[in-house]
C-alpha cells in the first residue's frame, strides 16, 4: 500500500519529518493507516518515493471502524467477567 505524505517539519540536520494518512472503505468498514517518521533528504527517490524501511523514528497505526470492529471487540460484561476470573 502507498500513503501520501507531506513535510510537516525540517530539522536542523536537514532531515525532514514527515506525515500522512489514508482511508479506505471496504465492505461498510472504514480502515485508516496513518505513518509518521523522520526521512533523509537523499533516501527519496527520484520518483518522490520512500521506502518504508528507511523511515527513522516511524510511528505506523492501522485501524478501523464499522461492523467487523465492533463484532470482534468484546462486550463490556465479558470484559468485566475477564477481570475478575482471569483464568
Amino acid at each position: 500500500m502507498r500513503v501520501a505524505a507531506v513535510v510537516t517539519q525540517i530539522l536542523p540536520n536537514g532531515n525532514l519529518v514527515v506525515a500522512g494518512s489514508q482511508e479506505v472503505r471496504v465492505n461498510s468498514e472504514n480502515r485508516v493507516l496513518q505513518v509518521a517518521g523522520v526521512v533523509r533528504p537523499q533516501d527519496i527517490r527520484s520518483t518522490n518515493e520512500i521506502p518504508h524501511d528507511r523511515l527513522a523514528v516511524a510511528r505506523i497505526q492501522y485501524g478501523g471502524r464499522g461492523q467487523i470492529t465492533d463484532v470482534q471487540r468484546p462486550r463490556w460484561g465479558q470484559e468485566l467477567f475477564d477481570v475478575i476470573f482471569p483464568f
